[in-house]
């Protein structure tokens, strides 16, 4: 029997047969990327002393990618296969086994200069006056063009919301075919 999308399950076997949170399809935008656009803006507030929280890490790739540019970088994830492959893709960073829920484990108490998620949990953001430093940023990128619980969440525990990008693109994606081909 298939696994729920999104279940801790699906993630372990997409984390075994993919080998991370990858999709196997490329894609053509045919406008301004966001993740591009994360990107730059999570460079913009990367340096030395610098430390950094990164909410549904996945297999990695940010912390391999930008980890080291900054004092510390810490990240947390749900599934266990998906920490095992970034621990061997970013040796450099420390991961930790949360699911974003409950006490929020002494091994990542803050505080931290900045708290990221691509595409991730928004669930941290209820974690920000605990887990921030004085001044720390918050940055999400999220999975599409509305995600009404980060403003609102943001709201909620008390922090301004300084920016906001919303970049509708056009782009092909795989067929329900090939999802359903990929998901069995």
């Amino acid at each position: 029997m298939p696994h729920r999308p999104h279940s801790r399950e699906w993630y372990a076997r997409l984390a075994r047969e993919l080998g991370g949170y990858r999709h196997p399809w490329t894609r053509e935008l045919d406008g301004p990327d966001p993740e591009l656009t994360f990107d730059a803006l999570l460079q913009g507030r990367l340096g030395p002393g610098v430390r950094v929280l990164e909410a549904g890490c996945g297999h990695g790739p940010d912390a391999a990618r930008f980890g080291g540019e900054v004092g510390r970088w810490m990240a947390y994830d749900r599934v266990p296969e998906l920490l095992a492959q970034a621990r061997v893709n970013a040796p450099h960073a420390e991961f930790h086994l949360w699911d974003g829920k409950g006490a929020v484990p002494d091994a990542l108490r803050g505080p931290f200069d900045l708290i990221v998620s691509r595409r991730g949990p928004t669930g941290v953001i209820l974690r920000l006056p605990e887990l921030a430093a004085p001044g720390a940023r918050f940055l999400y990128v999220g999975p599409r063009l509305e995600v009404p619980q980060v403003p609102e969440r943001l709201r909620g525990v008390g922090w301004d919301l300084l920016g906001e990008w919303r970049v509708s693109v056009r782009a092909w994606a795989p067929t329900l075919s090939d999802w359903a081909t990929r998901c069995a």
